[in-house]
């Protein structure tokens, strides 16, 4: 049986249309949660985030989120616009595992690919992690 080490979250915004953030063009990204976690000998932690998009206009970019575990990518996942107006949720999970035990910070990033008709996040924006043995 699965023993819960810790749990994480950054949840700074629920509902629907409670948040308004832009998406940055690569190189450049915004950050959309971060929390830290401690991991056990042999433990792994599991993922999950879910992210609600605005397209601006027709033909929005393209946007990557991506997960950093301290400063470095271990996930990355790429979600194509729709429609003008158009909302979207983007719901990714993700087991990061073969880690060391220690403290670990996690964060999510998302970045549009492109630099016109960038995408802007609305709401729902929940990220969290559970450090599981």
């Amino acid at each position: 049986m699965r023993q819960i080490i810790d749990f994480g979250k950054s949840i700074p915004s629920s509902f629907s249309q409670s948040a308004t953030l832009p998406v940055q063009s690569l190189p450049n990204s915004t950050i959309l949660g971060q929390f830290g976690l401690n991991v056990g000998t042999n433990g792994s932690v599991l993922l999950e985030g879910t992210i609600g998009l605005q397209n601006s206009m027709a033909n929005s970019s393209d946007v990557i989120f991506t997960v950093v575990r301290n400063a470095v990518e271990i996930f990355s996942l790429r979600s194509s616009g729709r429609d003008a107006g158009d909302f979207e949720t983007v719901h990714f999970s993700f087991a990061d595992s073969g880690i060391a035990a220690g403290y670990y910070g996690y964060a999510l990033t998302v970045s549009a690919i492109g630099a016109m008709n960038q995408p802007v996040v609305v709401g729902p924006l929940l990220f969290s992690g559970m450090s599981i043995l």
